[in-house]
Order: C-alpha cells, then sequence, then structure tokens
C-alpha cells in the first residue's frame, strides 16, 4: 500500500485566527494547536497533514510512529505508542479543554471533523477544525463525550491493536492530560465555578452520561510526601503506569506508580529491621 501524505505548511499567524488570544500565558505554546481546517488545508508546508479518519489507517499510522521513534531514538514499540500518545494527547485535550471552559463553546472534535498537521519527526502540531464550535448547552460530562466516543476512542482502539499495548494505558495518559489542565485552570480567575464544577464531573463519575465507562474516571491521586530537603510535599502519582520505562533510555516518569510501590516496599522492610 502505498501512503501518499497532502503536505501542507501551517502558517505562523493561522492559528491566531481562532483561539490564538484565550489561552493563559502558562499555556501560550498551545495558541497555534486549533486552527481552522481551511487555512490547514490551503498553507503551502515542510510538514504533513491528514484528514481525521486517516489516522485509523495501520500503514499511516505506523508511518507516524516509524517517524518519531527515529526522532527520539526508542526502539520499544509500546513505548514509542505510549510516548506518540503523549504529544498528541496533550496538544488535543490542553488545547480543546481551555477554549471550551473560557469561551462556553462546544469544538467540533470527532475525527471526520478534522485535519491533524504532524511535523517531520510525526509530532501533532496543529488541528483544523471545520468551525470555530457552538455555544454549549450543557457544562457537564456531555460537553466532552464526542471528544471521548468520537475522536479519543476510535484513535486509542487502534493504536493499542497496532503495539498490542493494553488501551487502558493510553487512556490513563489522555486523562491525565485532562484533569492536569482543568487543575490548572481552577487557578485562574475568569473561569466560573459551574464551568469548573462540569470538567470536575468528568474525572468524579464512573459513567458517562451515554451510559459507557468512563475512561476519565479519577487518573491520578494526590499523596502526601516529602521532599529530599525533608520538607512536607504533596506527590501528584498516576494510578497506571505509562509503560514508557519499557525502552531502557527512558526509565520511568516523575508521576510513576511503580515509584510509590517502591516507596511502600522500602517503607514496609524499614518498619521490620
Amino acid at each position: 500500500m502505498r501512503v501518499v501524505f497532502i503536505c501542507h505548511r501551517v502558517r505562523r499567524d493561522s492559528g491566531r485566527l481562532m483561539f490564538a488570544t484565550y489561552y493563559p500565558e502558562r499555556f501560550s505554546g498551545y495558541r497555534e494547536a486549533l486552527v481552522q481546517r481551511s487555512e490547514l488545508r490551503a498553507s503551502p508546508a515542510s510538514g504533513r497533514v491528514i484528514a481525521g479518519p486517516d489516522l485509523l489507517d495501520p500503514e499511516i499510522l505506523r508511518l507516524l510512529l516509524d517517524r518519531f521513534a527515529r526522532a527520539q531514538g526508542l526502539s520499544d514499540p509500546r513505548a514509542i505508542a505510549t510516548q506518540w500518545s503523549k504529544h498528541y494527547l496533550s496538544r488535543l485535550i490542553i488545547s480543546v479543554v481551555i477554549i471550551e471552559l473560557r469561551l462556553d463553546r462546544h469544538l467540533p472534535m470527532a475525527l471526520d471533523e478534522l485535519d491533524i498537521a504532524f511535523d517531520e519527526c510525526g509530532i501533532a502540531t496543529a488541528f483544523g477544525l471545520t468551525h470555530a464550535g457552538t455555544r454549549s448547552l450543557d457544562n457537564g460530562c456531555a460537553r466532552f463525550c464526542s471528544l471521548i466516543s468520537a475522536h479519543l476512542t476510535p484513535l486509542i482502539a487502534t493504536l493499542a491493536r497496532q503495539v498490542r499495548l493494553s488501551p487502558r494505558v493510553l487512556w490513563s495518559n489522555a486523562a491525565g492530560y485532562f484533569e492536569f489542565v482543568v487543575g490548572a485552570l481552577e487557578e485562574l480567575d475568569d473561569i466560573s465555578e459551574w464551568q469548573l464544577s462540569g470538567a470536575r464531573e468528568v474525572l468524579q463519575r464512573r459513567w458517562l452520561p451515554d451510559r459507557q465507562r468512563n475512561p476519565f474516571y479519577q487518573p491520578v491521586e494526590y499523596i502526601d510526601t516529602v521532599n529530599e530537603s525533608g520538607e512536607p510535599t504533596v506527590w501528584r502519582c498516576r494510578r497506571m503506569c505509562c509503560m514508557r520505562y519499557l525502552d531502557e533510555s527512558l526509565g520511568e516518569c516523575g508521576n510513576c506508580p511503580r515509584l510509590k510501590r517502591r516507596q511502600t516496599a522500602e517503607d514496609r522492610q524499614a518498619a521490620t529491621t
């Protein structure tokens, strides 16, 4: 099968046509993540732009993963997939949550409503939207059902099947970014408690409004601990390992639950000596 990428360059100002001014300074690097689909298609490029549904093509996905692996110097297929997904999911989820909550808009998030731009390393850089969204009629879980069911669900299933990795690992990556950005937005003064409560609800209920199990349910826990100086601190710990350690060049991340289990074992051993 011969795969042909549509090559376009995303103009540096294309992201400003939609939502660039609504990103907090902390997330300024995401200002060009959501752009107009027409701009993404029309701009000459060195990167690659594909239609959203084409991302489910195993051959196209394999080419993206291969490019990412070469650029990152990785060899384990599962570690490659989880690390690639982190770039993709953070770019998508952080951008979408910020705009949906700050503007109270429902964005078109189904794969067939998007084009996606990738750089030469296979990393997602921008998502071309068919329109700028509609006024949201729901602040709770239903707001994000399209993102979960019509975008993340088919993508995660395809990626997991491609490398024989549990989908739960990739869902944990996605949910972790969702939890992170909601927590960051809670520190701002320009988002109502009503809006934030709806986002928190996504993290607190086991089932979605469509009666599907909620893959974003409680992805992390916060643990009271002490830092290297012996001072009290709170550690944000994932409930599921991302499996990046499978590639010997990476090791564990700072939020890895394996660190918690190891510390617990050490504490038990110390208590018996």
